[in-house]
């Protein structure tokens, strides 16, 4: 059994509510719930990570503070991945295609999660990502589970992923940001 172990929801009530079942099962001090956000909270040090359907950019902090942290595993379900659908340039072979609003928005969330699994491998980590509940059950069905065997920083994972963000136009992104990833192609990492 671990030391400890928590959650962060950004909903107060949901916290308070799971504090009081896990004081009633007498699992405090050991597993304790907190109100706040990850990009706020300080985790001096972790085994795992896990976050599930963190939106938009509250997957890259959970996975960055997870990364900084020492995680030797990361389990993520990302959920609205808005950041990047405002960059994307669609190459010219598409862009009729993306005309359509949900094509831009799968879009988005493919290129999203991809730069994420990729950044990932070049910040150490083996990755991969599946589906991992039916579509029947939610559209929001994709995990990235990653687990720390290597070391960062390897060259050819950083060309390789600032060709992927070039292709589309990226130019910043917060998992990035976070670990100090410049995306620009004449950067060096």
């Amino acid at each position: 059994m671990p030391d400890a172990a928590g959650s962060i929801s950004a909903r107060k009530e949901l916290a308070d509510f799971c504090n009081r079942i896990a004081s009633e099962e007498r699992l405090v001090p050991r597993l304790r719930f907190t109100a706040g956000t990850i990009a706020d909270t300080s985790l001096p040090s972790v085994d795992v990570l896990i976050a599930l359907h963190a939106c938009d950019t509250a997957t890259d902090d959970a996975l960055a503070k997870g990364i900084d942290a020492g995680a030797k595993l990361l389990v993520v379900s990302p959920c609205c991945q808005k950041e990047l659908r405002r960059q994307l340039t669609a190459p010219p072979v598409l862009a009729s295609a993306l005309q359509h609003g949900i094509f831009q928005e799968r879009q988005a969330e493919f290129v999203t999660d991809a730069l994420r699994a990729q950044l990932l491998e070049w910040a150490g980590y083996r990755t991969k990502v599946f589906e991992f509940i039916s579509t029947e059950h939610t559209a929001k069905n994709l995990m990235i589970a990653a687990i720390k065997d290597h070391p960062p920083g390897d060259p050819a994972r950083a060309a390789s992923t600032r060709e992927f963000a070039a292709f589309y136009g990226i130019k910043h992104q917060q998992l990035a940001t976070r670990l100090g990833f410049e995306l620009s192609p004449n950067a060096s990492a």
